[in-house]
């Protein structure tokens, strides 16, 4: 059986990545799977996803790969009896959880300054969208370098929102399960109207659906 481990370490390998970044991801995710292992995994499969999204566009599959990753470790500073409830997430644990990007963008600032940016972005994209004021950022991007970090942060957000929707148990539907794929596609695309074409390509090439 190949676990996430074996695909991070895969991919690790297939990009050539330096020891020392290798090192700081694998320390990175090593303490967030202390804090909540679901969290984890899901952070590693949006890694990965967003790498197969990456090499599709011939964007930097580096930058979305190391973005995706680490783009929920904020959550290491959410109590984590809020990370791991299932029923009665009230309006103070939500207004607590959308903290996470800002948490991640503090920690992982200065160490992958890139990946700061676009992981701060992930959840920018959605309804009521947040945070409602990005960070100033600590060092000088070119306008160019800012448009290709909110592209690519756009890009994290729909891979995020794919796995969240494929891997997580929803009792939306009156029963506590995970959503069928065509759930899931239809969920997807009425919330990322923007992006429909690029959602029924990556459909097309089965980089989503694939599973």
């Amino acid at each position: 059986m190949v676990t996430l481990e074996n695909q991070l370490e895969g991919a690790f390998l297939n990009l050539n990545i330096a020891p020392e970044h290798r090192e700081s991801i694998t320390n990175h995710l090593n303490i967030l799977k202390k804090k909540d292992e679901t969290t984890y995994g899901h952070s590693i499969r949006v890694g990965l996803l967003s790498l197969k999204i990456g090499t599709y566009m011939s964007l930097d599959p580096k930058a979305l790969f190391f973005a995706g990753t680490l783009h929920d470790i904020g959550k290491v500073l959410i109590d984590p009896e809020i990370l791991k409830k299932t029923k009665g997430f009230g309006k103070k644990d939500m207004a607590e959880m959308k903290k996470h990007p800002e948490y991640a963008y503090k920690i992982l600032r200065g160490v992958h300054e890139f990946s700061a940016e676009i992981a701060v972005r992930h959840h920018k994209y959605q309804e009521e969208g947040y945070p409602k004021k990005l960070p100033k950022p600590k060092i000088s991007f070119s306008e160019n370098t800012k448009l290709m970090i909110d592209f690519l942060g756009r890009i994290l957000s729909l891979a995020d929102f794919y796995d969240a929707l494929t891997s997580r148990e929803n009792d939306k539907f009156g029963e506590k399960r995970k959503m069928s794929k065509q759930e899931a596609k239809k969920i997807l695309l009425e919330k990322n109207r923007d992006q429909g074409y690029l959602i029924e390509n990556l459909y097309k090439n089965r980089i989503f659906g694939g599973n």
